[in-house]
This record gives structure tokens, sequence and C-alpha cells, in this order.
């Protein structure tokens, strides 16, 4: 048996068929071969007692298929084409006569699966090269076919959302068959390709490097598992015996853009400019034998965004407040019996306060916010700022033909990104300090980012004999994230420079403290950073086939090795806080007080500052054993049975530096210290996951499939589950509330306090502050899945595919409050469960595995591989995703989730954040039939030929209804944190519009919403209203040149919401808030318009 250039299993095709002659009878002992037209490759598989055949492990890609035996006639069948994780079936039928004598039959494999039961979409190289791509991301085509979602409508083009380069999310975010974003498999030539804190992508492969790829979202084989919701697996190109490549370019400029909807026509779009340009070239080294692939992409964007703040005015700087409001001083407070508040204050003369009584540290800060720009007291100042992003990318392969029995293939690639957002006031100067510090932390990712992905893999097919085959793969993947303040210098010890005691006392707390007064926009730098990431993931895989009569046996052993370091700080700098009531009057607080008075003087109203004092390593290792088999019962008839084990060992810390808190007992449970868990869970090895599945032919060209099935999802994320080194005695928080009835109180002067006592025997049994809590008994969420579909092959190259796909959560992971208080009058800790054994613990965020979910859908689509001058797939889902709990990470959910922790799983169970009831998808790719070597052509004529000839168009229509969403208080009755109303009506409108989206109508006669009683929460459910639907159309025009018979120039005319249809957000959900039900925001593009040039041979 000759070798191919064979890749991991998980990302190669198996050919299988029946051979028979002219009177139906089996033919045994029949030679099929099969011949991959770019390598000159072969496979062989002989046919069985009952002549059936299977030839495992091909490369997906074109091939010629030759069947000989003795006494029969050869036949050839060519232009067969192999897609990633396919059994494609072909049936022959010989004729007798001479073997020397040839058939010669074209066509591809069938798109219908005869043999396999699993649920999914291959999206075809065609496709991937030409349908209109934001930022050329595939991972946007996963939503093409049905029961996949993504609910950011967001351009997901770029590596990482604009505002935090730290998360990959908003760029691979899928919700498949009812499951969340986190329960998804990313992999690269079937090997690991998940950042496993975020759970999403962790390096993105450009198009240009992508052969095809296969999303399955039900039902899939024992050989994969690790998660219940899609299994994303990418086909990288290799090489052939002819040479090929490309060189390109995509620009985009707000010239060519739409405004936004709710921007005015008066309004100058902000400046942007986007490049995306690479190189690809594939070929052979040795003939037949050794060849080579590699590409290269970059990507430079520069975008602006306007910010509207408000500084304080040129008369405040000197301590002029006569404009503004009586303000007082609060040294001055005495205790007044008979006063409304008990207490006294004096008001500063006239309105000022004189030089004297700076704090002269602050008189300094104040001058760090630029000069107003208008005389008004709010939004007088406007910022135009410029983000600006830079990726790099690029991969390299080897494909070998060793022998006949030994195939080797080799890739490496890696991904260099680097993000540049300025703070508010890059430009902010300290008087007496010569350096731009960067200030303005309202926007909490303000800061500079270098992040730097590595993806690599070796596999090793080794036939020992022509019916049993082992393949070796081993696998690495590497995510390492480095995101400092703006400006940032290690050791700058800014802070303390300026003066700010005690400032820079943790770790990588370098910095200026963060000045947060009430109603202006704050200085200092920003809170949650810096940031270190570094994820390694090595990942090592065996497989073993075995070819035997009517069964195709397979088994083997998956591990994933994982090693998380995670440094992060919030308020490492520290953070003063300032309001208007210290210098209010505290009988008449309405129209005295201002926040600026309070910040001259330097009287903050709460001191905050956070030390992570550790760099945390941790490791979690994902075990998986399988078998699977195949059993054609008979011609008609094909079981899929498989068992999955899986085994996700707890997440350790190599030196036991995470904690759990204990929500029984109050007490913090330090890792080595009191109590002899590493990890605070327990084991969960239960997780068997068994399969079945069925595909029976009725008769040629219609297949009826369905079955049922046990997945896992990974456990935990970095909600909770890796953050618990963020707490005592490891991450210790200073939070000081000052007394503004203290006339001495504490002064941003006195300095930042020292870093509290960390002696263990003292945090364990008192402990302090918000705490984080991971159930002991927590658990890997499973989804028993199943499914019945049928398909018809149809004219014209068409399959039609209808049918039902269904699953059931449970265990899912979530997060609440456990702490949340009683509802009812008075301070809320006496209230709190926890306040008799934990007084000091306001807050824990418990992490539970005990979420439900359930998901039923009506799946349809058509779908024709290019060929001829066309490709099309059109996809319909009509579906009803149920759950009792908000996504891990909050998604698409608002709201107050659990409103009520007493009530989580009957009172929450509604609607899923991401219920989308109808979807419909249209893509096609068309050459239009005029031109040299199409369907029509021009006699000669060469101007004919390129004005007219060489067009091609290609679309992507989506058309789906809203998002759900919760209603809210805008003033929480319960006195227990956020509540809902009580519902009195339906609350939808006949005719919605982004002013009134939804019967706002409240407390009154009639009303669709009521107030409910005091101390108790509202009625209503979670995700009762539904937002706007949308429908957005992405066109492309390609123009083709030819320059020889195998290469040709383009030009390409991209658009993007090619109608300006507005993508409205969700409307403002807040009950009694007078902007109630109004959209004031889109989600999405407007139309954007892209154009490119592009050379291919």
């Amino acid at each position: 048996m000759a070798s191919a250039d064979i890749l991991f299993g998980q990302a190669t095709a198996q050919l299988t068929g029946e051979v028979t002659d002219n009177s139906g009878a089996a033919t045994p002992g029949a030679e099929v071969t099969a011949t991959a037209v770019a390598t000159g490759v072969e496979r062989k598989g002989t046919t069985n007692d009952s002549g059936t055949y299977t030839i495992p492990f091909l490369a997906p890609g074109e091939y010629r298929i030759t069947v000989q035996k003795q006494g029969f006639q050869t036949i050839s069948r060519s232009e067969v084409r192999l897609e990633v994780n396919q059994t494609a079936r072909l049936d022959f039928t010989l004729t007798v006569g001479s073997v020397s004598e040839t058939v010669q039959v074209t066509g591809a494999a069938p798109l219908i699966e005869s043999d396999s039961s699993a649920i999914g979409q291959v999206v075809e190289k065609k496709a991937i090269e030409d349908l209109p791509l934001n930022g050329r991301n595939f991972v946007q085509l996963a939503t093409l076919g049905p029961g996949v979602v993504g609910v950011g409508f967001g351009a997901k083009g770029t590596i990482m959302s604009g505002t935090r380069p730290d998360d990959l999310r908003p760029g691979s975010e899928l919700f498949a068959n009812g499951n969340r974003e986190g329960s998804n498999n990313f992999l690269i030539d079937g090997i690991d390709n998940n950042e496993r804190l975020t759970l999403a992508i962790a390096l993105r492969p450009s198009v240009e490097a992508v052969q095809e790829f296969k999303i399955q979202t039900n039902l899939f084989a024992a050989d994969q598992g690790r998660n219940a919701g899609a299994t994303i697996n990418v086909l990288t190109k290799s090489g052939s015996n002819e040479w090929h490549g490309s060189l390109y370019n995509f620009l985009r400029n707000d010239n060519l853009d739409a405004k936004n909807y709710f921007v005015p026509s008066t309004t100058v779009k902000p400046p942007f400019q986007q490049n995306q340009f690479g190189a690809s070239l594939g070929g052979k080294i040795i003939p037949d034998k050794l060849f080579f692939f590699g590409n290269y992409e970059g990507f430079r964007r520069a975008q602006a965004r306007t910010i509207l703040s408000t500084v304080p005015t040129t008369e405040m700087r000197t301590g002029n407040f006569t404009n503004v409001r009586d303000i007082y001083d609060p040294t001055t407070t005495v205790a007044a019996a008979g006063t409304a508040s008990g207490y006294t204050r004096t008001p500063f003369a006239n309105r000022m306060i004189p030089a004297s009584r700076f704090d002269p540290l602050m008189a300094r800060m104040i001058q760090a916010y630029p000069a107003p720009q208008n005389s008004a007291l709010t939004n007088n100042y406007t910022a135009v700022l410029k983000d600006r992003q830079r990726w790099d990318q690029g991969d390299g392969r080897i494909d070998w033909n060793w022998n006949e029995q030994n195939t080797v293939f080799g890739r490496f690639s890696r991904q260099d990104t680097t993000t540049t957002r300025p703070s508010t006031f890059p430009d902010s100067r300290v008087p007496g300090f010569e350096q731009a510090l960067g200030l303005g932390n309202e926007d909490t990712f303000a800061g500079d980012s270098t992040l730097r992905s590595y993806h690599a893999v070796m596999s090793w097919i080794r036939t020992i004999t022509p019916t049993f085959i082992m393949e070796a793969k081993m696998g690495y993947n590497r995510f390492n994230l480095v995101f400092l303040q703006e400006g940032a210098t290690p050791g700058a010890q800014l802070g303390e420079k300026l003066g700010f005691k005690g400032s820079n006392q943790g770790p990588q707390s370098d910095g200026v403290p963060i000045i947060s007064p009430g109603g202006y926009f704050g200085i200092g730098q920003t809170r949650s950073l810096p940031i270190y990431r570094i994820n390694n993931t090595f990942h090592p895989r065996i497989d073993f086939t075995k070819l035997q009569g009517a069964h195709s046996f397979k088994f083997g052993f998956d591990a994933r090795r994982r090693q998380i370091t995670q440094y992060q700080t919030n308020r490492g700098n520290g953070r003063y806080n300032f309001a208007r009531t210290f210098t209010d009057n505290p009988n008449s607080t309405a129209n005295t007080g201002e926040t600026m008075a309070a910040f001259l003087l330097g009287t903050p109203s709460t001191i905050e500052q956070d030390f992570t004092l550790v760099y945390p390593g941790f490791r979690i290792t994902e075990y998986s054993y399988y078998f699977q088999d195949d059993w054609k019962v008979n011609s008609r008839l094909t079981l899929n049975i498989g068992l999955r084990y899986e085994y996700d060992t707890p997440v350790t810390e190599v030196a036991n530096r995470q904690t759990n808190f204990d929500v029984v007992t109050g007490k913090l449970l330090i890792a080595g210290f009191n109590t002899d868990a590493r990890t605070g869970v327990r084991p969960d090895r239960n997780n068997f996951a068994p399969r079945i599945g069925f595909a029976y032919r009725v008769r040629t060209g219609t297949v009826i499939r369905g079955g049922v099935g046990m997945f896992y999802n990974p456990s935990g994320s970095e909600n909770v589950y890796i953050r618990r080194h963020r707490q005592l005695p490891f991450g210790p928080i200073n939070i000081e509330s000052i007394n503004q009835f203290n006339p001495n109180p504490r002064l941003v002067r006195d300095g930042f306090r020292p870093i509290p006592n960390l002696v263990f025997d003292t945090v364990a049994n008192n402990p302090e502050g918000g705490m984080l809590a991971v159930t002991p008994n927590f658990r890997s969420g499973y989804t028993p899945q199943f499914n019945l579909q049928v398909q018809q092959q149809l004219p014209k190259d068409l399959v039609a595919k209808i049918g039902y796909v269904g699953n059931v959560g449970r265990r899912l992971d979530t997060t609440y409050e456990f702490n949340q208080p009683v509802p009812g009058p008075g301070g809320p800790d006496p209230r709190r469960p926890l306040f008799g054994v934990a007084p000091r613990v306001p807050s824990v965020t418990f992490m539970v595995s005990d979420g439900l979910s359930n998901y039923h859908s009506l799946q349809a689509s058509l779908e024709r591989r290019f060929s001829n001058g066309l490709g099309l797939l059109s996809a319909y889902t009509w579906s009803h995703s149920i759950d009792t709990v908000a996504n891990a990470f909050g998604g698409a959910d608002n709201g107050p989730i659990p409103q009520d922790i007493r009530c989580r799983h009957d009172c929450e169970r509604s609607a899923s954040g991401f219920d989308i009831r109808h979807r419909f998808t249209q893509s096609l790719n068309y050459a239009l039939p005029f031109g040299k070597g199409r369907q029509m052509t021009f006699g000669g004529s060469r101007v004919a030929e390129f004005v007219l000839g060489g067009w091609d168009t290609n679309a992507i229509l989506t058309l789906q209804t809203g998002l759900p969403f919760t209603p809210t208080l805008q003033t929480s009755v319960s006195n227990s944190g956020g509540s809902r109303p009580d519902r009195l009506g339906k609350g939808t409108l006949d005719n919605p519009d982004p002013f009134r989206w939804f019967d706002t109508s409240f407390n009154s006669a009639g009303a669709a919403w009521g107030i409910p009683q005091q101390y108790t929460f509202g009625n209503s459910a979670r995700n009762v209203l539904y937002g706007p639907g949308r429908v957005n159309l992405d066109w492309s025009l390609f123009k083709n040149f030819p320059v020889t018979e195998r290469a040709k120039a383009q030009f390409r005319l991209e658009t993007f919401n090619l109608f300006n249809t507005p993508q409205f957000d969700l409307p403002n959900p807040s009950i009694g808030n007078p902007a109630a039900g109004r959209i004031t925001a889109t989600v999405g593009n407007n139309r954007q318009i892209q154009l490119a040039l592009r050379f291919q041979f």
C-alpha cells in the first residue's frame, strides 16, 4: 500500500464504497487506488468478501479513483474532491472485459453523507478565498451553516477586540446548537488551538494558508471531544507538484465608509485606515516526494475614536467655584444636635478656596487636565485619539512522502500582534515633572500590548499492514501576552516620584494612581494593568485504525498539558475617589458641594489599592481515550458506535499559591496550609461519553441519519477557576471608606497604607474583603446530543438536508453572588448569609456547576460545491435555546442574574442570552459566464473581453431575529442589589422603532410594568423581551485579468453591509428611566468598502 501526503486523522478524509458486477453481486478482491492529483501520491484498498472497501487517512483534495480486477474492465473516475473530516462514498459497477480496457468517468464524490451520523459543515477553499470577509477572518464563515450564530454583530476581522487586546473572544465567538461560546474546540491540522483562560481561539491563520475547514456541531465521532459545542478544524495548505502562490493587498479607509446611523450628517467621520497584505508560495522540492508551502500576512490599522469628557474649568484650577455652587470646608465639621444630618459646616467665603488650603500635590495634578475647549461646566472637552494595531503572521509547512509505509509532515505558525491604545489625555504633564504621563483613566484598557502566538505540529503516519495504520502526532501551542500601561517603564516608580506615598509598593506597580473625581473624567493611569499571560499547551496524540471485514476500528489516546501563567492587578498603583459630599452642606446637599473642590483639598471619599504579590504557575492536564467502530451492517446501513473517556485534572499551582473560600465555615482554605487539597476541588473521574449513530441509504441519493451521544466540556474558565491567587494572602486589597463627618479625615498627603500583614493563620480564620470560591464538588458540564436528518441528492450537484438537532445541557458552570443580602430594611451586612461566620466578607463570587439548558431546532440547508462557475449554500434554522444561567462571562445576558440567589433555577429558567429563533444565511460564489474559458466568449474581441469578460460576484446574506434582553428596574426596591419590575402586561409593541422599542408604561393604570412591593423582587422573568433583528448583505465584485494560462491579476471591490442597513443594539432596559426602550447605538458595521489587488498563479 503506497502512502499519501496524509495529515492528522482529525484533518483527513476517508473513502469508502461498494464494488459490484453488472448483476449486482459483490466483487471481492478488487483493487481501488486513490491518486492525489496535486502530488501524484497513491493509496490503495481492496474490497472484502462483501465487496466493500475503505481507504482511510486521505489528505483532502482532488483525486482520481481507479478500480481494477482481473476479468473486468478498469474504471477510472476523475475530479473526485474529498473534504476534511469527510467519509465519502463512491460505489462502482464493473463490466466484464479486459483489465487493459479503461472506462473513464468524470464526477465529484456526492456530498450526501451515507456513512456518518455527525452534523457539520465544510467551508471549501473557494468560499474562504472569495467570499467578502471584513478583516479576512475565516471564523466568520463558520456561521454560514445551520445551527451556528455569532452574537457579536461587530466586525470580527480583528485578531482581538478594540478595547481589550488580552481578549480574543470577539474574533472567535460562536454559539453552536445552544452551547455557549466557551464550549468550542479550535484545531489547526487536528492540534489544539485554544486559549484556555478565555476559551477562545489562540492563533488565527491567514485565509491564504487555509485550504478548507469543517465545523462539526452535533454527534461527532469518538476520536473527537473535549467540548460539547462546535469543533472547528482548519486544514492548512500544502505544496504540490505544480507551483502555486499569491500576492495581495487589501485597503480600507474612512473615505469610502458610511456614517453611523446615530451620527449627525454634519459630523466629520473619524479617520480610519487599514491595510492587509501578504504573499504565499507552494511547490515541490522533490517531485512526488517532498513539498513545501509558506505564507506571510501583514495587517496595519489606524483608527480614530472620539471621547467627550468633562474637565475642570480654568477658574476651578485656581480654587474659584463662584460659577458652580456653594462649597463648605470639611475641616469645620462639628456635631450639631437637631439638624438633619447631626452635623454642620462653615462655607468657604465667596465660593473660593484659598491657595494656602490647596493640597500641594493635588494642586499640581489638576494642572494635568487639558484646558477646557468651551465655557460649559460639563462635556467641555473632546479628545480625538488614534488607536493602532499591527500584526504579522506566517506559516511554513513541509510534507514528506518518506516511503510506502511512512509519511511525515510538519508545520510552524507564528503571529506577532502589537496594539497601542492611548489614554484620553496622552500628552498630559504635571508641573515640575517633565515626562508625559499618558493620563486619563476612564478607559480601562488604555495601554500598549504585545501578543506573540506560536502553533506547531509534527505528524508521522506508519502503515503497519495494509489494514492496520498508526498515526502519531505532537503539537505545541503558545500564547504570550504583555499588556502594559501607556509609556510604562519597569522600575520607574512614577507615583512615588510625583509624591503619592505608597503608590508603588507592590510588584509591577510603577505608574500613577487612579484619581476619580465624581462627575469628571478621571486622571492617572489605567486600571486592570499590567497583564502578563503565558499559555503553553503540549498536545501529544496517537491513533490506530484497523480495517477488518465490515468494520473500521479506531482507537487512541489524546492528552493536552497546559501551563498557564497569569499576572494582573486592577489598582496596583492605588486609587483615590472624590465626592461632592465632603464639601457640601450636610443639611442641604442638593445644590451644595463640588467634587473638584474636594480634589483640590485632597480629601478623598475612598482609598483603594490591590496587590498581586505572586506570579502563579497553573497546571492542567486533559486526558482522553477513545474507541470507535464504523460498522457497515449491509450495503444500506452503517452504524457509528463509539466510547470516549475524558478526565481533566483539577487546576493546581506549582507552589500551592491559590486559595478557596469555604462558604459553609466562612474560612479561607489555603492550599498546603490548612487543607491537604492543592486545588480545593475534588477530581471528576466519571466522564464516560458513549455515542451511537446510524446512516441508512433508503435508495440511491436518499439517506436518513441520526443518533445520540454524550459530550463533556472543559472544566472552569478565567472567571474564577484560575484567579484564586488574586485574593488573600497572595492578592490582598486595601479599601478604606472615609467618614465625611470626620473634621480630620485621611488625606491624599497621608499616602496609601502598607501591604497588609499576611500571616496565613490570621487571614485564614479572619478573612476580609471580597472572596472567590469554587464548590468542592465542581464537575465537568455534559450535554447529551441527538439528531435525525434526511439528505437528498438533487440535480445540478445540489444536496438538500433537513432535520431535527437538539441537546440537553447539565452541570453547566456559572458564577453568582453567594453573599447576597436578604431583602429588607437597614444596612446590608447583617442581612448577608455569611455575616455570622465571616462578618468582614461583603461579597463572594461563587462558581458552581449546576446550570441547566435545553436546545431544540429544525435545521435545513441546500448546497452546491463550486463547479462550472457556481457555488452556493443556503441555510435556515428555527431554534429555541433555554437555560437557567447566564454565560460564564456574562455574554449577551444583562440585568441581575440571578435576581434572587434563593431561586436560581425555577426563577431563572428562560431564553438563553444568545437565543435567536429564526436565522437564514445565503452565501454565493458566481463566475459570470462571459469571457475566455467560460460559457460565452467574444469571438476574439480583445475590447469586449477586457470590458465584459472575467467578472465574478460573491455575496453573504444574513437574516435573523433579535436577541433577548431582561427588563430591569431603575431603582431597586429589594435593598438587595439589582431588581426587576413586576410584569403586568406583554411589554411588547406592534410597531416598535428605535425611539420606543417596547412598551415602557410603568406604575400606572393599564401599564405593562409595575413596581414590586418594598423589599421584594419583581416577578418579571429573565430575557422576556427581544431586540431588533438583523438584515445584512455583504457583496463583492471581481474583475480577472489573465496574465498567462496559469496566472491572473484580480481587482476586487468588496462591500460590507451593502445597503447600509442599521444593525441596532438592544434598547435601554431600565424601567422607570426616561430613556427606557430607546436604542442609542448600533452594533456591527455601517457600510464599509474595501478595495484589493491580487495576483495568483
